[in-house]
């Protein structure tokens, strides 16, 4: 049994739609439709242009992994583990609480502050299968996307480009509106207490203006709305390390050592059920505890009928892998550091 049947076999199950959510998303995105207010249970934002946390299945080669160093600082002159970085525990990551108060105290290292009129350069690589597919396995074909993003640092703007089977490399730059709720300054303004940041986002129209009407139904909106902001890659650091902190709250996240992300990097995952049968992964740099992107895997077999029509996703199917560069300040949109 391989990492990934392992991981699978013990992971529970509850119910259905987020995955048809993000094609009617996708596909209204592509075309240059609006797209409409989510349904209830969808509780995940969509990042800025296409967002593609959706569908699909991609080759399940990399659930074999790589062996992650845990002491990856080494050791000090009396054997000891060496901490990576000052100031945070050194050897081997104990549960997914540990692995994001890891995360948050590197996040509260960085230095990370733009002027007004710079602009925030946040890259991404995706992999996906076509729109079409309705059903979704380890072999389905997959597609590639690329997006850079350029968020002005005052909120007023933001620039893209979109590359690959759904992008034409065109440079857009639009003006701000309330469309952008992960903006630098709105981040900036959230509260960093992981408990009051738990509450505004649990009370306001970050969430869709959705109310989840239990517990679990709050997990996966929190959980949602926090890979949403870590995926966009704009957060100060007080609030991406408030954002993991928080995640380590959230019933249900467990931790996965051994992994690698889409270019291939040794990572570790936390993550949890969503729907029965999505296990959506954080996928976490195991020597810097910098955020590498996530990924979605069916961990049961599921299958739905919509408007488009029914579809199936198989067990092991990897739903979207997801990685980013590490966001960088540049003074122009279009810029690349």
């Amino acid at each position: 049994m391989n990492e990934l049947e392992r991981m699978c076999a013990e992971v529970p199950p509850p119910a259905a739609t987020a995955v048809m959510e993000g094609r009617r998303r996708l596909l209204a995105a592509t075309q240059g439709v609006p797209a409409a207010r989510p349904s209830r249970r969808s509780f995940r934002l969509p990042r800025t242009g296409v967002r593609l946390a959706v569908v699909g299945a991609l080759a399940v080669a990399i659930a074999a992994g790589v062996t992650i160093a845990q002491n990856v600082g080494g050791t000090d002159r009396h054997g000891h583990p060496r901490p990576v970085i000052p100031g945070l525990p050194a050897g081997p990551v104990a549960n997914a609480e540990d692995l994001l108060k890891r995360a948050a105290g590197a996040a509260e290292a960085q230095q990370f502050a733009p002027r007004p009129d710079q602009w925030i350069y946040v890259e991404s690589r995706q992999r996906f299968p076509a729109i079409g597919t309705h059903a979704e396995g380890p072999k389905t074909p997959l597609v590639k996307f690329v997006e850079r993003t350029w968020w002005r640092a005052d909120g007023k703007q933001i620039a893209r480009t979109q590359e690959g089977h759904y992008g034409d490399g065109k440079l857009r730059i639009e003006n701000g509106n309330q469309l952008w709720k992960h903006n630098y300054p709105m981040l900036a303004a959230l509260p960093t207490d992981p408990a009051a940041l738990d509450a505004w986002v649990a009370s306001h129209e970050f969430i869709g203006g959705l109310k989840p009407k239990n517990a679990e139904e709050r997990a996966v909106a929190l959980y949602g709305q926090y890979c949403a902001i870590l995926r966009n890659g704009v957060a100060p650091p007080k609030i991406e390390a408030a954002v993991f902190r928080a995640i380590a709250r959230i019933s249900g996240v467990t931790l996965r050592k051994n992994t690698v992300d889409l270019a291939g990097r040794p990572a570790i995952a936390v993550g949890r059920v969503e729907e029965g049968y999505l296990f959506r992964e954080i996928l976490i740099d195991p020597k810097t505890y910098a955020y590498l992107g996530e990924r979605d895997i069916a961990v049961k077999d599921h299958a739905s009928t919509a408007t488009d029509g029914r579809w199936t996703i198989k067990k092991g199917a990897i739903l979207n892998l997801e990685t980013h560069a590490t966001p960088k300040i540049v003074d122009r949109p279009g810029q690349r550091p």
